[in-house]
């Protein structure tokens, strides 16, 4: 999807490019500054003297190996003067000094992310490759809808195009030495092993799982478990999100989503996509803990609503907190595998949430119940 060129070795590609319109944009000299400051903070800011002193010091500590690269963004008909991938890495993941240290740093940049959908997902994508994540392997074959757009950081002028295609044009504009291994068909049960890897091929080190197909859910989860691959998945849940953690690699033998729809564990792919089955295991998989507006929204699906509700509030959380998740686990933390709530409502509203707290009261036998009567 992009160019990264050379100055030298490539620069009749980059001439080709300037000459054919494409615009240019100057940022090395401007990450001159940044680059002092990281290690000299309390320096002023260097004089152009010092910049061009600075620039060459960088070349020689490389061996005479130039310090910069041209990046080509077709889709923007435009070309960028940037540090290389080293030196960017360093601006990059400036500001997450002491918030996270250098060796949790390094190892979450070389973590193998593996993300399949990108509703939710697409949110997750973004914090990770904020965080410094430059390791993903994509999955989703769904283009864009204009009712995507209430949760999706998205512009009109992208609509019908796969979201797979915007989700990586958006992260390599964050850092373009971002590796991206791209599957555009979405996951299937044929590109298991390439996605996940093994075989020779490096295996995930976290899954986050965001795809709304059920019999993928719980495919990708039977060979996440065989692998020994741990398994995230966030859960809009009105305004607030539920975490789904999945250790396989600390526990092989853990229940896939908690055990909470045993009843399909032996199940085919057919059975698992049988519309008559799957109120059951969205209510099974989802429990009874919901916001009274999204349980009453869950009744209208097939009735007034196309689907699942959502909203950015939640999109936009979901993506932050599976992403921490992500990170935690990649860097060694023990998360363990377990359902976690993040309820804003509650923190935010406090006695005022009361139809909340007393739908949580609810068992599992009230609630599917409610379910069925709306």
């Amino acid at each position: 999807m992009i160019e990264i060129l050379h100055p030298t070795t490539d620069s009749a590609r980059i001439a080709e490019l300037l000459d054919a319109g494409f615009r240019h944009v100057d940022a090395w000299d401007g990450c001159l500054p940044d680059l002092v400051a990281i290690d000299h903070p309390h320096l002023a800011a260097p004089t152009p003297e010092a910049r061009a002193e600075l620039a060459n010091r960088i070349t020689a500590l490389r061996r005479g190996e130039p310090a910069v690269r041209y990046v080509a963004f077709p889709w923007r008909r435009t070309l960028v003067k940037l540090p290389d991938a080293e030196l960017f890495w360093r601006l990059r993941t400036a500001r997450n000094r002491f918030l996270v240290d250098t060796e949790e740093q390094r190892t979450w940049s070389a973590a193998l992310i593996g993300i399949a959908g990108l509703s939710v997902g697409a949110a997750a994508l973004s914090v990770c490759s904020l965080t410094g994540a430059r390791r993903f392997r994509l999955a989703d074959r769904d283009t864009l809808g204009v009712t995507n757009l209430n949760r999706l950081a998205a512009s009109v002028c992208d609509l019908d195009a796969p979201k797979l295609t915007l989700a990586q044009r958006r992260t390599l504009e964050i850092d373009p030495y971002t590796r991206i291994d791209a599957f555009p068909h979405g996951y299937t049960p044929e590109l298991a092993d390439d996605f996940l890897g093994g075989h020779g091929i490096d295996r995930l080190t976290v899954l986050l799982e965001e795809m709304d197909d059920l019999p993928m859910k719980f495919d990708i989860r039977r060979r996440a478990k065989a692998a020994r691959i741990p398994v995230v998945m966030v859960t809009d849940n009105g305004d607030n999100v539920l975490l789904d953690i999945e250790r396989y690699d600390l526990d092989p033998a853990y229940p896939i989503l908690h055990g909470r729809a045993e009843f399909a564990a032996h199940w085919s792919l057919a059975e698992l996509g049988d519309p008559v089955n799957r109120l059951r295991l969205v209510d099974a998989i989802v429990g009874s803990r919901l916001t009274p507006r999204l349980r009453y929204s869950l009744t209208q699906v097939g009735r007034t609503l196309p689907t699942w509700p959502q909203l950015g509030t939640a999109a936009a959380m979901a993506g932050a907190v599976g992403a921490l998740a992500a990170r935690l686990i990649a860097g060694g933390a023990g998360l363990r595998s377990g359902r976690y709530r993040v309820d804003l409502d509650e923190l935010l509203l406090g006695a005022a949430a009361t139809e909340t707290q007393r739908w949580n009261t609810l068992d599992e036998t009230e609630f599917r119940a409610a379910m069925r009567t709306g």
